[in-house]
């Protein structure tokens, strides 16, 4: 069934990503991808936030820990905490009210330290059940205190090699794996630990749990896209289920309305915490014609994405990325 019987849902590429036509005697153009690496560049990382970024100084910049702990609050400092044991780990963060297949998507190398070896200096009492997380634009969100002592739970304060930049929530941000990025708060000044907390967005009805949906999107080619005829063309893109599936096992693109599904190859990968990379070479029919583009991705759990597009809910958006393009002869 084609895809303008339902809701459309699709996102045009800022940067138009259209391939060049190949001039005569020239050898073929690589094909373009996008994502079209791994790692995200820091210039590149999508950016959201509810006001302007706090813009905090190093020198006087103090975290505090306080709430139901068994011992005394403790006030750091940058330098207390890079003196910490470090942890390194590839993270990607996605935004819960990003619509299927936009660009609120990013992956990148963070440093940081373990929560809860900040938290196991202060000991929290039984009664505590979530931690509270408030920062210097005044955003504030909580989560349950089982998450934070996950290992794999961080407070960073490097991404891809350098201090976090202003924008990413300098000097310590949390990384909160398996979650939105409403529970991944930037420019942190207070971790309180409490019996309950409403947050921010929770207040005006988003998810409070927030866990990432398995997802996938097309970075190529773009919405409304001319594709030459009787050609090889990439799609590319990413997939990504934040390690609640068990990791991506693959990614399908189907061109004839979900009737049919091929198999791409996965050409990037780390862990089931950062998303995966994925490129189809499609043999595109010589006639001119609207064509509509899907790709959907298979969990190692079996999870098969299997939904149309249609509006984004508090919960996260979930299913596949549909892309409207244009087949034109040569």
């Amino acid at each position: 069934m084609k895809r303008r019987t339902f809701i459309k849902l699709s996102a045009i590429s800022a940067a138009g990503m259209v391939l060049p036509l190949q001039l005569e005697g020239q050898a073929p153009a690589k094909p373009l991808l996008k994502p079209s690496t791994l790692i995200t560049p820091n210039a590149d990382f999508y950016i959201l936030q509810i006001g302007n970024p706090a813009v905090l100084d190093a020198k006087n910049w103090r975290m505090a820990i306080t709430g139901l702990i068994e011992k005394q609050p403790l006030s750091l400092g940058l330098a207390d905490i890079t003196a910490m044991e470090a942890v390194e780990a590839m993270r990607t963060l996605k935004c819960i009210g990003d619509p299927i297949g936009t660009e609120q998507m990013s992956n990148a190398n963070w440093k940081g330290v373990r929560l809860r070896d900040l938290l196991e200096k202060v000991g929290p009492k039984p009664e505590a059940k979530v931690v509270v997380f408030r920062c210097a634009d005044n955003y504030h969100t909580a989560i349950p205190l089982a998450d934070a002592m996950r290992e794999e739970t961080l407070l960073a304060y490097e991404m891809n090699g350098v201090p976090l930049p202003t924008e990413h929530g300098f000097p310590i941000r949390l990384l909160n794996p398996g979650h939105y990025g409403t529970k991944n708060p930037k420019w942190i000044v207070n971790i309180h630990l409490a019996k309950a907390h409403e947050s921010y967005w929770e207040k005006q009805g988003w998810d409070p749990i927030a866990n990432v949906k398995l997802g996938t999107m097309i970075g190529t080619p773009s919405e409304g896209e001319e594709i030459i005829g009787g050609k090889i063309y990439t799609v590319s893109g990413a997939a990504f289920d934040a390690g609640h599936h068990g990791g991506i096992k693959k990614v399908e693109v189907s061109v004839d309305y979900g009737q049919t599904w091929q198999e791409a190859e996965i050409w990037a990968k780390d862990t089931p915490l950062a998303w995966v990379l994925w490129k189809w070479d499609w043999h595109v029919p010589a006639e001119a014609n609207p064509v509509e583009i899907y790709a959907r991705a298979t969990a190692n759990s079996g999870l098969i994405q299997d939904e149309i597009g249609i509006e984004v809910e508090p919960v996260g958006a979930i299913p596949y990325h549909m892309i409207d393009a244009k087949i034109v002869e040569p």
